[in-house]
């Protein structure tokens, strides 16, 4: 009997990462070479910023069994270090209305996911204060992602808890999500 072939992952959190890949390779594309300037950490601040915020403005005091996935710190820490980048933190766009609590929790898998990457994202901002000492100033949010190193694994266990019933909000809050990321993404890029 030969090997055989690899079992596809069945989980959620396996399923909104198969369903948003095309934005999520997208929105990395957006930093082909990490955060290796000031421009392009204040970028990356700027893009995340509508998610944070959208993320604060739709919690929902009843969700009481998702009280530790919310961090109403983020938008300010956002706020902040850009503004120790000298720079603006643009406009806010709502995302619409009122949301599910399986539709917000597909939302965090995106920014629960940022943070997975923030220790990369942490020795970018290592290598860039050496050239850039303001930098080290303006760290709150990406150092916040590294307090916690077992929240992405916690978080994936929610997420993979949620009933099958859940399954199609999380994925439309995963993809609203990563939209709202990649339409920032795509407005600063776009000719003034």
């Amino acid at each position: 009997m030969g090997p055989s072939a690899p079992r596809p992952a069945t989980g959620l959190t396996s399923q909104l990462r198969a369903a948003t890949r095309g934005t999520h390779d997208h929105v990395d594309g957006a930093f082909p070479e990490g955060l290796d300037s000031p421009t392009a950490y204040v970028r990356y601040l700027q893009a995340i910023l509508p998610l944070a915020q959208w993320l604060h403005h739709a919690w929902q005091p009843d969700w009481e069994a998702l009280t530790c996935w919310h961090a109403p710190a983020r938008p300010q820490q956002l706020r902040a270090d850009l503004a120790r980048m000298g720079a603006a933190p643009g406009a806010f766009q709502s995302s619409g209305g009122a949301i599910s609590a399986a539709e917000w929790l597909g939302a965090s898998y995106v920014m629960e996911g940022s943070a997975m990457g923030a220790r990369l994202l942490a020795r970018d901002l290592d290598r860039l204060q050496a050239a850039h000492p303001h930098v080290a100033d303006a760290r709150s949010f990406i150092d916040s992602h590294l307090a916690d190193p077992r929240r992405w694994g916690r978080f994936r266990q929610v997420l993979d808890a949620l009933p099958e019933a859940d399954a199609v909000a999380a994925l439309r809050g995963a993809r609203r999500g990563f939209g709202l990321v990649e339409h920032q993404l795509d407005a600063m890029e776009a000719p003034a």
